[in-house]
């Protein structure tokens, strides 16, 4: 049997005469919108998030209160016992899935509390890049089993750190272009994995969120550094930057035209507007005020446009609601 989806009632309400009201107390009835169950739901695991991080941060605070007055051994001795109680949970306990899931994003947090308590410990550098390198590789395989969309973005969010922490503590020469390119490849990368796992129906859920951050980490890059080039040496790349943004852009553009995703389609255009902006103040010279001027009304203009068209394209696709 079919299933009845939002679009699919979209597409039939554009071809007939199903008025908008009737459209909305049947996606209710058929409890395609958000039901009380469903809200219930959700506050169940908000706040069964809320408390795996209440409980990660009273470690932290209780080591910090308590630093100066414990013996070395009893603090790695209680994490690593705190540590492995926490994972055989998540991994043997007959909770749900959800359940073991954050328990087990407990386990990830506590692992890099560990390696900061042991670095504090031994001074080996609780902020060096080393350290959440050595945290990222031993929470990899978690992260790949258990397919938690938190889990993920902490494992990105903690690549993207130690990259950073690389190239300032390391390779101290790079320039700025180069750093937000890799920064721009890393997490487009990500997006572009993300995407095609669920395309392939190898990821299974309809939660959106994390590969829109991940585009979001990706598009924040490499706008800056199409700006940044503007300001200072296009020769510094060689235009790499511009290349980038061409081939990614014109993806994400022809993704969300496929998909019918309007997300790509708003943030992509508000980049280039950004980086068409900053062109235009780039050319000030002997009259700032015009150029200042000229590069409001564009913003404005252009900005008008951009939401025009994606109300337009919403419409098209879902029908017009009345």
């Amino acid at each position: 049997m079919l299933k009845i989806t939002r679009d699919l009632v979209y597409t039939i309400a554009r071809h007939s005469n199903w008025r908008g009201e009737s459209i909305a107390v049947w996606l209710r009835k058929e409890k395609v919108y958000a039901g009380t169950k469903d809200w219930i739901k959700f506050l169940q695991l908000f706040l069964l998030g809320l408390g795996g991080s209440f409980i990660v941060a009273g470690v932290m605070f209780f080591f910090a209160y308590n630093w100066a007055d414990m013996h070395k051994f009893l603090k790695l001795g209680l994490l690593q016992a705190l540590l492995l109680i926490v994972t055989l949970a998540a991994v043997f306990s007959n909770r749900s899935k959800t359940v073991k899931n954050v328990l087990l994003t407990a386990s990830v947090m506590l692992t890099g509390v560990m390696f900061a308590v042991f670095g504090q410990i031994y001074q080996t550098g609780a902020n060096a890049y080393d350290f959440f390198l050595g945290w990222t590789m031993s929470v990899v395989l978690w992260v790949v089993f258990s397919r938690f969309q938190p889990l993920w973005l902490i494992l990105l969010a903690l690549i993207n750190t130690t990259f950073i922490l690389y190239n300032t503590q390391v390779v101290t020469g790079m320039p700025f272009n180069y750093v937000v390119n890799i920064l721009f490849g890393i997490n487009a990368v990500a997006t572009i994995v993300w995407e095609v796992l669920a395309w392939r129906k190898i990821i299974r859920g309809t939660h959106k969120w994390l590969p829109r951050i991940t585009a979001l980490a990706a598009i924040v890059p490499i706008t800056m550094s199409m700006v940044v080039a503007m300001y200072d040496n296009f020769g510094v790349d060689h235009g790499l930057f511009f290349m980038l943004a061409a081939v990614t852009y014109s993806a994400g553009i022809w993704h969300g035209l496929r998909t019918r995703d309007l997300f790509y389609l708003s943030v992509i255009p508000f980049s280039i507007i950004i980086v068409v902006a900053a062109g235009i103040v780039r050319l000030a010279g002997s009259d700032p005020m015009v150029i200042f001027l000229v590069a409001s009304l564009f913003v404005i203009g252009s900005i008008t446009l951009l939401i025009r068209n994606i109300i337009h394209i919403n419409r098209k696709w879902h029908g017009t609601v009345q």
